[in-house]
């Protein structure tokens, strides 16, 4: 070095020494097993995701490390910071855990018994050694450092054989608040749904987020549960870079099929259009209550790939024709983005974006905004009983015809045209037509 730059740690290269720790699993799907982690730098701690991606093939463990440096480099408001890949040597884990990973089944998605977490202020407050601030409603929640199992090198006698693989871990930024699934599902639980507006408004920051994605990648996996609001009310998507292609996307994501496009199903190549076929599919069914390409239950992989096939040559009713109060042009945006014909579909998520913003969102002005969509998300969770003046003017493009603000958006019978009504009836299995069964119960008491 010269003497210019020879204190300078330009070039210098060290090994991290932060630690991860894993709090408790917080969901499960096609590639893995999702769980949330204390991430632990020198004493400074923080939460963040660490999702497992099942074992893959050479040429599919390629494709992940090259898309997982794609998706690391995303920096957008409406995407969730994908930090990169770790890794585990598979005979440093106990042979239960090694057992148990070669034995697991993601046949179809499956979500993690829900339980509360810690929020950053109350970790704020645990760390500071202040009491937390009781309310008289807060839940249960998992201890900020459960009992440690630290992983310890495993001694072999006479191994005949080195085990090369390692357990992929990617690593993502914690969002705190929840799921567009489990906000949908607790909504139905309490016999209502999303308005409308709201549902619009996170589909359009998720198209934003696409919009920005797509000149550097397909996401192929937008589904509900990779929608996430944060109590912010800020919409981001996650999951970028992980899901594969090829023969053995249709087994590893079986639990999803409900969520691709016809030519996802199909297996022919995929751009940005599939993912806004996909994100039509969603913001159809958070609008009606109705997942448009659901199969019945117990049916074998190959059987409800042959039913989607077919399903696609019925055109879907228009979300309008299903519920009365989904406003017709909103409606219409929706039915774009699920044209079976790619080529007549939007032609980016920028155009669906702006179609959502100029002619519904905001054409008579005023509207849903991250602070609106945060203080809804509030009300809903104190069961619409405490209503502050500053939530309602959040809140004041939910007036109804009458010019009430309808917070709540009910799950009544006559809400639901005929057509409907058929369609929810070949969907017995499904949780609107539990709830809705459950409503007809209610009204004959």
């Amino acid at each position: 070095m010269s003497e210019i730059d020879a204190g300078s740690l330009e070039g210098l290269q060290f090994h991290s020494s932060s630690t991860y720790h894993f709090v408790h699993e917080i969901g499960r799907g096609g590639m893995g097993i999702v769980y949330l982690a204390e991430k632990d730098c020198e004493g400074v701690t923080d939460y963040v995701v660490l999702k497992t991606i099942r074992q893959l093939s050479k040429e599919q463990e390629d494709r992940l490390k090259h898309e997982a440096n794609i998706a690391a480099g995303l920096r957008h408001e409406n995407i969730v910071k994908t930090y990169g890949l770790e890794s585990i040597p598979y005979m440093e884990l106990p042979e239960k855990i090694r057992e148990a990973l070669d034995n697991l089944s993601f046949d179809s998605a499956k979500a993690a018994q829900r339980v509360s977490i810690p929020s950053f202020a109350q970790r704020r407050a645990m760390l500071d050694g202040r009491p937390v601030g009781q309310t008289g409603m807060e839940k249960p929640v998992v201890p900020l450092r459960p009992p440690v199992r630290r992983l310890q090198p495993v001694v072999h006698v006479m191994p005949k054989k080195q085990d090369p693989r390692k357990l992929y871990l990617l690593a993502m930024d914690y969002v705190e608040g929840t799921d567009l699934r489990s906000f949908h599902m607790e909504h139905l639980d309490k016999f209502t749904l999303i308005p409308p507006p709201l549902t619009a408004f996170i589909i359009s920051r998720i198209c934003r987020a696409l919009a920005y994605a797509h000149d550097h990648i397909v996401h192929r996996d937008v589904t509900p549960e990779n929608i996430l609001v944060n109590n912010q009310g800020v919409a981001k998507l996650t999951d970028f870079g992980v899901a594969v292609t090829g023969k053995e996307a249709l087994q590893m994501f079986a639990g999803k099929l409900n969520y691709m496009s016809p030519e996802q199903v199909r297996q022919q190549e995929l751009d940005g259009r599939s993912d806004l076929f996909s994100l039509g599919l969603v913001a159809y069914e958070v609008l009606t209550g109705i997942n448009l390409l659901s199969t019945p239950r117990g049916m074998p992989l190959m059987q409800q790939i042959q039913y989607l096939v077919a399903s696609f040559d019925t055109p879907f009713p228009p979300a309008h024709e299903v519920r009365k109060d989904i406003p017709e042009v909103l409606s219409n945006i929706v039915m774009k983005m699920l044209a079976i014909d790619r080529d007549k579909r939007y032609r980016n998520a920028q155009e669906v974006g702006n179609d959502l913003e100029m002619k519904y969102l905001y054409a008579a002005g005023f509207g849903p905004t991250n602070n609106s969509l945060a203080s809804y998300m509030k009300i809903f969770d104190m069961g619409w009983k405490l209503v502050s003046q500053d939530q309602m003017r959040q809140l004041a493009f939910l007036k109804g015809r009458d010019g009430r603000i309808e917070l709540k958006r009910e799950l009544r019978l006559g809400d639901f045209t005929k057509t409907a009504w058929e369609w929810i009836k070949e969907r017995k299995g499904t949780a609107l037509y539990s709830a809705l069964a459950q409503l007809q119960q209610m009204t004959k008491a």
